[in-house]
């Protein structure tokens, strides 16, 4: 993320319809992290009833939510989240497959899904600087 600049981390692409940047990418994987982080402390104080997330919802939602946020807001809610999932989840006693599978969803599992896009489109941003601007109405 340190590679680009602001204008870059916002820039669409890294998903079409509807387009996302790599700030949204990442406010998306911070708001899984907390949502995890919600389930865990349920699953800890044994209230947790397992249901299914609406994740179309939940991603449009923070989409909406989110875009107007700053890069530093977001990517400092991102390692909180982080932080506060992992911290429920070591919190726990003994072993709980709901706790595994939240955090498969929204950790390791979850990092997968996107990551290798991530870096392809980090990359991509990147070699855009290089190239040269075309006019294409100039003879």
């Amino acid at each position: 993320m340190e590679l680009l600049t602001d204008e870059e981390r916002r820039a669409p692409g890294h998903y079409r319809d509807p387009d996302w940047s790599v700030k949204d990418l990442i406010a998306h994987m911070g708001r899984w992290m907390a949502e995890a982080r919600v389930q865990l402390l349920d699953i800890a104080a044994r209230s947790y009833v397992p249901h299914e997330v609406d994740v179309d919802a939940l991603n449009a939602a923070t989409l909406a939510e989110l875009k107007a946020e700053p890069w530093d807001a977001i990517w400092t809610r991102t390692n909180d989240a982080r932080a506060w999932m992992l911290e429920g989840w070591f919190g726990l006693r003994g072993l709980h497959e709901a706790a595994n599978q939240w955090i498969r969803r929204a950790g390791a599992e979850h990092y997968g899904e996107h990551l290798s896009r991530l870096r392809d489109w980090v990359a991509e941003l990147i070699e855009l600087r290089n190239c040269p601007v075309v006019d294409e109405w100039e003879g």
